[in-house]
């Protein structure tokens, strides 16, 4: 009896750790969530040029940990996991003052000027400043 209490114990703490640390993924899982890239150089204006076509990107995002719409609904919270939180995190620590490029599906949603770096893995969108990126991840993750 004792055996079998511990194995249906062993189970639940099993399944819970499987929902709970599981990855979420896009409703449409097909493509990537948003690719990453490094910003050109300045051109001789000190412009920045935002082209990324035929660049490797820094880094692929397909899933995150969690997303989450604040109360008010002015920002969405995405947590990336934990091996691209680490990735993003060597990213900004290289580059330092540098503009990174959120690209999906051959579009800019957002370019971002790196002032420290980003450890926690926790990237904050918030409206209106960020509504590209922020209308995007909800529609992405099917969020209200």
């Amino acid at each position: 009896m004792k055996r079998l209490l511990f194995l249906v114990a062993l189970g639940l703490v099993s399944f819970y750790s499987i929902i709970v640390g599981a990855d979420l993924r896009p409703a449409d899982a097909g493509a990537p969530l948003f690719r990453i890239f490094l910003a050109s150089a300045p051109a001789g204006s000190g412009t920045r040029n935002i082209n990324v076509s035929g660049k490797p990107p820094l880094m692929v995002v397909s899933a995150a940990h969690d997303v989450q719409v604040s109360t008010d609904h002015k920002a969405v919270r995405l947590t990336l996991t934990s091996s691209d939180a680490r990735k993003f995190g060597d990213i900004t620590r290289k580059h330092i003052h540098d503009f990174l490029v959120l690209e999906a599906n051959g579009r800019v949603l957002e370019v971002m000027q790196v002032g420290a770096p980003v450890t926690n893995g926790m990237l904050e969108f918030i409206y209106p400043e960020d509504a590209a990126v922020a209308d995007y991840l909800k529609k992405r993750f099917r969020l209200k």
